[in-house]
């Protein structure tokens, strides 16, 4: 039991609030194990690191997991508040719970002041409903208002837990006090255990208990560690720790912080297609159908005229469906929330439930209309690792075709949407529940062609320097559902406010005088807008001519609508990958025409740039009294790894450069 003894000998060491004298000198160049007075004092100041708010000094989590598979989790951590922002950070400590999966107690809380321990009451902890929107499932929260804190302090928490990470299915077939705690995969075990936090760490260490017959998968990804295996006849201990770990810094279109941090990732389950099946038969029930919804598939099939269609007719009107008439809002079911499917019946009626619930309707329509359908699990924005542990946050549809291929649905993702599968999820692991068992699978990449935006715009200058002019908007892929949803979720009284906003970039003077676009649930067709605008006074009159900018690609490079990531000016240097979801592309043509008599100067030339992740291109052509201008912008990935972002930097900076072209036109002949 030497890891159960070192634990409980480090916690007690550490709340102790004076370490008993050594009677026997130690050994040269030995220390006494270090009480928490020491922790604090060794941890250092503000200034060792970049200015945090707080430190952590040490966490350590010990977790013993039953047979049964129930963890039960004892906590320590240590914090050093490190300036005044820490104090005002600190001052209430939270812990957050989901009372059918799990239990938390605050088992002692002390500031660390001097030499002195200032105990903190624990029966003074407030248990409050969470803070919840979109997601009603009755999470709570542990709150505790610590003392006034001083810079210097540490604060010392020791917490038990038990139960499992998520919310899944309620087990049966148990009568001990804690079976509410047993996860629904019975007997087996799941983490994913982050060594990385906003702020820095000095010391984390995570041990896991498991009964000596238990196999465990464990991998460590995004960085190096400590790691270690005990065991003793019942027991086998696996240890895992990090020393001064940096704090993670937070930036802009940023992975989830899984994909970068440093982490261990564990699962006692044999295969993935073991927990492919077991999802399968926890929720095959789920979806059987009623003669409400048999009717209402039946409407929708011969409304659209595909009663007697393909497969694909069938389930194409059934997912936009699903999308637009099952809003997203989660009420808990009690037990079985989680991962377990709500029943057809009760989506159809309540018309609303989270991206499982909505899955499950479009199950429950796609079996009715006599589809093979099945639940799949997926992680949007982040990866999926090889270990079979539960790393899934959304829910989504496999269609099965005769052949055993299977096509990927996913309702939550596309309202206002034109396809059954957002590309804002290309290259995205799922997996999928079936009888016989899966594997983890991919979208395929999704190349910017697949997602453009091409705006075409006309324009004049009018004799007083007014500009005049028209923007056709038409997209597709991820691109589409942007213009889509400007129509569907503008108000429409307001809606010339709306597009004023969207056009404020090329001047805010822009007047809206007229506008007309595709509609919005017609979902076999891509969307489309056709804005008239008025801009009074758009060019700068001097004695011989005018001076202008290109409204387009003034707006392009402005406009979160059409080119979000060139609204941001990116820093010159980044650590982390860049995420945006989604590839683009963005192509531009526009013509301006100048008054009588007018002619344009000769307008410089853009630097083409072409980079792995990422491109550029542009020209203007002046031909008597009208400018010709192209722009071409390509984003060629969802997610940029650092040695891209030099290159992603560079095509941004070069569009916007050019966006600012100054064009000139005089009175009499071209020069």
């Amino acid at each position: 039991m030497k890891i159960a003894k070192w634990f409980c000998l480090s916690a007690a060491l550490l709340s102790t609030a004076a370490a008993a004298p050594t009677k026997a000198p130690l050994p040269p160049g030995d220390s006494a194990p270090p009480t928490v007075f020491d922790r604090i004092k060794n941890a250092g100041k503000a200034g060792e690191f970049q200015d945090a708010s707080h430190a952590i000094v040490f966490d350590s989590t010990f977790n013993r997991v039953t047979p049964d598979g129930v963890a039960y989790t004892d906590s320590y951590v240590l914090y050093k508040v490190l300036n005044d922002d820490g104090c005002r950070e600190m001052a209430v400590q939270t812990w957050g719970y989901e009372p059918l999966s799990s239990f938390v107690e605050v088992k002692s809380v002390n500031v660390v002041r001097g030499d002195s321990l200032i105990p903190v009451p624990v029966n003074l902890v407030k248990d409050l409903p969470a803070p919840q929107s979109m997601i009603y499932w009755g999470n709570r929260s542990l709150l505790l208002q610590l003392p006034r804190l001083e810079v210097g302090d540490g604060i010392e928490i020791q917490t038990h837990r038990k139960g499992y990470s998520y919310a899944l299915l309620d087990p049966t077939g148990t009568s001990t006090e804690d079976d509410r705690y047993i996860p629904p995969m019975r007997g087996e075990y799941f983490d994913v255990v982050l060594f990385e936090a906003t702020v820095p760490i000095v010391e984390k260490k995570y041990v896991l208990a498991l009964p000596a017959g238990k196999r465990l998968h464990s991998q460590i990804y995004n960085g190096p560690m400590y790691s270690a295996t005990d065991f003793v006849k019942d027991t086998t201990y696996y240890s895992w720790w990090v020393k001064n770990m940096p704090a993670w810094k937070t930036a802009r279109s940023q992975p989830d912080e899984s994909d970068i941090c440093t982490k261990v990732v564990l699962a006692t389950v044999e295969t993935w297609e073991a927990k492919s099946r077991w999802f399968f038969e926890v929720n095959d029930g789920q979806f059987a159908s009623t003669d409400a919804i048999k009717a209402k598939v039946n409407e929708i099939l011969t409304k659209a005229g595909v009663a007697s269609g393909t497969d694909e007719q069938k389930a194409f009107e059934l997912v936009h469906w699903v999308a637009q008439n099952i809003r997203y809002s989660g009420q808990t079911m009690g037990k079985g929330e989680g991962f377990t499917l709500h029943p057809g019946a009760m989506i159809f009626e309540q018309r609303s439930g989270v991206c499982k619930d909505i899955a499950g309707m479009l199950i429950t329509m796609m079996r009715a209309a006599g589809l093979d359908a099945h639940p799949a699990m997926t992680m949007a924005g982040s990866r999926i690792e090889s270990v079979p542990a539960d790393q899934f946050n959304h829910c989504v549809v496999a269609l099965k075709k005769p052949d055993g291929r299977y096509e990927m649905y996913d309702p939550t993702w596309v309202p206002d949407y034109k396809d059954i599968w957002s590309k804002s999820e290309s290259e995205q692991d799922y997996l999928i529940g079936s009888e016989t068992g899966e594997r983890p699978r991919r979208i395929p990449y999704s190349p910017p062609e697949e997602s453009p935006i091409k705006v075409t715009s006309t324009a004049r200058i009018l004799a007083d320097g007014s500009l005049e002019g028209t923007i056709d908007l038409r997209s597709d892929g991820s691109m589409d559902s942007r213009l889509r949803r400007l129509a569907q979720r503008g108000r429409k009284l307001e809606m010339k406010n709306t597009l004023a906003s969207t056009l404020h970039a090329i001047s805010d003077r822009v007047e809206i005088l007229s506008y007309e676009h595709g509609d919005p649930l017609d979902f076999k067709t891509s969307m489309w807008w056709k804005i008239s605008y008025r801009v009074p006074q758009y060019a700068l009159l001097s004695d011989s001519g005018y001076e202008f900018k290109s409204p387009m690609m003034v707006l392009n490079t402005n406009s979160g609508t059409i080119l979000g990531v060139a609204t941001y000016d990116w820093p010159e240097k980044r650590h982390d990958d860049l995420f945006f979801y989604t590839t683009q592309l963005l192509d531009g043509t526009e013509t301006v025409t100048l008054p009588n008599g007018y002619h344009l100067l000769t307008p410089k030339k853009a630097n083409a740039v072409d980079e792995t992740y990422a491109s550029f291109t542009a020209s203007s052509e002046a031909t008597g009294a009208t400018l010709t201008v192209k722009q071409r912008v390509a984003i060629k990935r969802r997610q940029i790894p650092p040695d891209g972002y030099a290159g992603f930097r560079k095509v941004i900076t070069e569009a916007k450069s050019y966006a600012g072209t100054l064009y000139r036109a005089e009175k009499g002949g071209a020069r």
